[in-house]
């Protein structure tokens, strides 16, 4: 299932929750947001998988016959990070943004490269990283040499008066699969904090409730 293909909700309280035979060992989960008729679903064993009451963010998908069906790796209680939750998250508010941003980048950002199109700094990371912070964005795409470019930056509400700003822009081809493959490896070691084998630093992965393109 590709990201694009999910959607999310933050803070559902559960309310109705059934476990339902559905033969072979196997059974459907099903319940509703306290506050709608809205029915979600996904198939598993027997054991209760949500409490009833409780808050959760979930990512989830419509099928062919127009049943809401739940990603059991997007599912989550609201006070846990779930990292491909968080990831699929970040992932649909950066595709609701990509016109904005890449006006602004094409506006803004000057560099030589000819082999392909170059984000700058802040608008790579508003594309790809907002599950994770600025600084581990970048210090991240340093290990692993991601294709970079020198670039000259300028805020065109300055006119004439700016001459622009040094700064690194980064190479698209490849950047979605890194992060990506962050997340994918990322490991919780702290209540807060996760480790990667891709990268030497901890991290943090931030809750839903927290990403943001502002900061």
């Amino acid at each position: 299932m590709k990201s694009r293909d999910l959607k999310t909700i933050h803070d559902l309280i559960v309310s109705d929750y059934k476990i339902e035979p559905i033969g072979n060992g196997k059974f459907i989960h099903s319940f509703k947001p306290a506050t709608t008729n809205t029915v979600y679903q996904f198939e598993a064993n027997g054991t209760p998988e949500v409490e009833e009451g409780e808050r959760y963010n979930i990512g989830y998908y419509d099928d062919e016959h127009g049943n809401k069906i739940i990603e059991t790796s997007c599912l989550s209680k609201n006070t846990e990070v779930n990292p491909r939750l968080s990831y699929l998250y970040a992932t649909k508010l950066s595709e609701g943004k990509h016109e904005v941003n890449k006006g602004k980048n094409d506006d803004r950002v000057s560099h030589t490269a000819k082999d392909g199109y170059y984000w700058g700094k802040k608008y790579a990371w508003r594309e790809f990283g907002l599950a994770i912070s600025k600084d581990a964005f970048f210090a991240y795409l340093k290990e692993i040499n991601h294709p970079k470019v020198e670039c000259i930056t300028r805020n065109p509400d300055m006119g004439f008066s700016n001459s622009g700003e040094p700064s690194t822009a980064y190479k698209e081809e490849g950047l979605a699969d890194a992060i990506n493959a962050l997340i994918s490896s990322a490991v919780k070691v702290t209540k807060v904090r996760f480790k990667s084998p891709l990268y030497s630093k901890q991290f943090v992965i931030k809750g839903i409730e927290a990403i943001t393109d502002k900061k």
